[in-house]
């Protein structure tokens, strides 16, 4: 409220013209100036330990044909209107048994699987079945055709990524189920990879015009040693460590439009610098061990975790033993718009004062949001 409205708010005349407002469902702009609303998102940290033997649990009481997503979320406890990670995305762990189809669907949301453990199981997208391993990241875009089936002989676990929370906001948010249990395949296992997995080599004769990328699987092995390489010759980010994006071959442009995608190398003992920016962000501890201090807090990590780094909150990185993270973020719809800010700590030799360690919260009380 400004100061001219402060000193007449209290007339008679006034504050009958506000109600009057009230009751077409309208709302004077000078007073709402200044009261910014407050981001939800917490930072804070999920641990497998804790959700791996639920998932197992799960995968023996919950048959498939009921759950046909068996998935758990990973819910912030900072949001209380619904159940996900961050303002705008979804971090979830899914477990698929020996024999199982999840069965066919596709929707607006965007979707990514960055594989935890097991083998043997695959994602079918859009009549193309690709083979996953652990570390594998694999892309399911949006409005595509998308089933997995495990035919392995042990249960695979991978992290589920969406942008739902984003497209519900945008009133976006459309679902279709295949009349059949699986979409036919009708690609040669594993053909983007072949076609587009020599990064920027590309054939010239097949045309790809949809906004994702057209390569469905980033094999980890790849990624690992291409890190490994650069490792070798380049310090890398101060405040990521050695980082490459996981980009769409054909345009140099995020793999998925609404999720930029990452893989960072950090150093054993290593400390990065701190940083903040615009966007949220949820990293997965592909492998190694090490701590993170979010706005102040320290947050120890193990191989596994996932934890979630909110929009403009300072962080940096230790690494206690060679370690890759990965990290997928919303900047890659902020980006083409301007919203996106980066700003680097100065004080302190760019880290963060350190002002406790990272404790689970209580569970709160979740309401439908209004």
């Amino acid at each position: 409220m400004t100061m001219s409205s402060r000193a007449v708010s209290g007339t008679a005349e006034l504050d009958h013209f506000y109600d009057a407002v009230k009751r077409i469902h309208g709302r004077a702009l000078w007073q709402t100036a200044g009261t910014a609303k407050k981001p939800p998102t917490v930072p804070y940290l999920w641990k497998y330990r804790d959700f791996r033997p639920l998932l197992i649990k799960a995968a023996e009481i919950v048959p498939i044909e009921l759950a046909e997503r068996r998935v758990l979320v990973m819910a912030n406890p900072g949001i209380t209107t619904d159940w996900q990670a961050s303002n705008t995305l979804l971090a979830n762990l899914q477990i698929i048994k020996p024999g199982e189809v999840a069965r066919s669907h596709r929707h607006t949301a965007s979707a990514l699987r960055l594989v935890i453990e097991g083998s043997g199981a695959y994602t079918a997208v859009d009549g193309e079945k690709s083979y996953m391993e652990p570390g594998d990241f694999v892309t399911t875009p949006n409005w595509t055709w998308h089933d997995h089936g495990n035919e392995g002989a042990s249960a695979m676990i991978w992290l589920d990524g969406l942008d739902v929370p984003l497209v519900q906001g945008l009133e976006a948010n459309l679902y279709e189920a295949y009349s059949a249990k699986k979409f036919p395949v009708t690609k040669p296992t594993d053909l983007s990879l072949r076609l587009y997995g020599a990064g920027s080599l590309r054939p010239t004769w097949v045309k790809h015009h949809a906004i994702h990328s057209p390569l469905l699987n980033y094999k980890f092995a790849q990624t690992y040693a291409a890190l490994k390489a650069m490792a070798g010759q380049a310090e890398g980010s101060p405040y990521d460590g050695v980082s490459v994006e996981y980009t769409n071959p054909l345009t140099g442009g995020p793999a998925l439009p609404t999720m930029a995608c990452f893989a960072s190398l950090l150093r054993p003992g290593r400390h990065t610098q701190a940083h903040r920016h615009t966007g949220g962000t949820i990293y997965h501890v592909t492998h190694g061990s090490g701590r993170s201090i979010i706005g102040g807090k320290v947050f120890h990590w193990d191989e596994k975790d996932t934890f979630v780094v909110p929009s403009w909150a300072w962080h940096e990185h230790h690494a206690t033993s060679e370690s890759v993270l990965f990290s997928y973020s919303d900047s890659a719809v902020l980006q083409p718009f301007g919203l996106y800010h980066e700003e680097a700590l100065e004080e302190n030799g760019g880290h963060q004062k350190v002002e406790g360690e990272f404790e689970p919260l209580p569970v709160p009380e979740r309401r439908p949001a209004a």
